[in-house]
């Protein structure tokens, strides 16, 4: 008899407060499914006519969100592993990740934020939920 994989959920994370509530909620739904969970960094690049992308965070900045999110995870989930990746349009780089690592579920953090923070964070998760190939959840 051929055995089952296990589930994978994906949670995009950016080392804001409404990521750290997306990890709580993936992380139990995880464990809930008896899922893994995959923790997704997305560097963020732009472009720099002529010279390399130019990456938002150093890497000190994402081990540091790698780091914290996998403590929360962790106290919640035993399944977790960190994945990081890079693009141009986030919620194409998270849904990338997902499909790759075999998700069936991602959850993406989202609030109350105002000007080009929200026009970034706001539109990624509208966009995971719009365009991703599984079921979504946007937690607050």
């Amino acid at each position: 008899m051929a055995e089952q994989e296990q589930s994978v959920v994906v949670c995009g994370i950016d080392g804001s407060a409404h990521a750290e509530s997306a990890v709580r909620i993936a992380a139990q739904f995880a464990r809930a499914k008896g899922a893994r969970l995959a923790l997704v960094a997305v560097n963020p690049l732009s472009s720099a006519s002529g010279h390399p992308d130019i990456r938002a965070w150093k890497a000190e900045e994402q081990d540091a969100i790698l780091m914290r999110s996998m403590t929360e995870a962790r106290r919640h989930c035993p399944s977790v592993e960190a994945v990081t990746t890079e693009g141009h349009d986030v919620a194409d780089a998270l849904i990338a990740a997902a499909v790759a690592l075999g998700a069936d579920h991602i959850v993406v953090g989202t609030g109350d934020r105002k000007g080009l923070v929200n026009w970034l964070m706001g539109s990624t998760a509208k966009a995971v939920a719009a365009r991703a190939p599984v079921s979504v959840t946007i937690a607050r």
